[in-house]
């Protein structure tokens, strides 16, 4: 019982942090991107290269990556299938992916963690990203998170 109450408790908080009003957001001047960073986050802590950087939930459990990159597999779609190979061979099971020539978005689970991937090409041959890395028991309180992740994920026209 006491197990129901606290898993009731975190979908709750998560809920609410997807609806607050106080994200942040990160802007990136290397590859011309901005994401919004839900509450209760740290700040993005940037890369030396500029390419983007980590940020981390208050309670260490949630890693949300943000970066960017050139191509190197010839094109978008065949970048992100490379990525998706990688994601595979590094023992996730991808269980979701959809793509479009503007964007591409895939997620799997390995043990007990879930992530979610979105990729969007960006200016001069590049690629932004962002991946949410999360514990599987919070799957579905943190679907509006990740709604608005994918939402807010934007890159400067070229």
């Amino acid at each position: 019982m006491k197990t129901i109450a606290i898993t009731a408790l975190l979908c709750a908080s998560v809920v609410a942090i997807s609806q607050a009003a106080d994200w942040s957001s990160y802007d990136n001047a290397r590859f011309g991107y901005r994401i919004d960073i839900p509450p209760g986050f740290s700040a993005v802590a940037e890369a030396a290269n500029g390419d983007g950087g980590v940020s981390q939930s208050d309670n260490g459990h949630t890693e949300l990556r943000v970066w960017g990159g050139y191509l190197t597999e010839g094109d978008f779609e065949a970048e992100v299938r490379w990525r998706i190979d990688q994601d595979v061979a590094d023992g996730w099971n991808v269980t979701y992916q959809k793509q479009h020539s503007s964007w591409a978005s895939w997620s799997g689970a390995k043990r007990e963690r879930i992530f979610y991937e979105r990729a969007i090409p960006a200016c001069d041959g590049a690629v932004v990203y962002f991946r949410l890395e999360y514990k599987k028991s919070q799957l579905k309180a943190f679907d509006p998170v990740v709604a608005r992740l994918v939402k807010s994920l934007r890159s400067r026209m070229c």
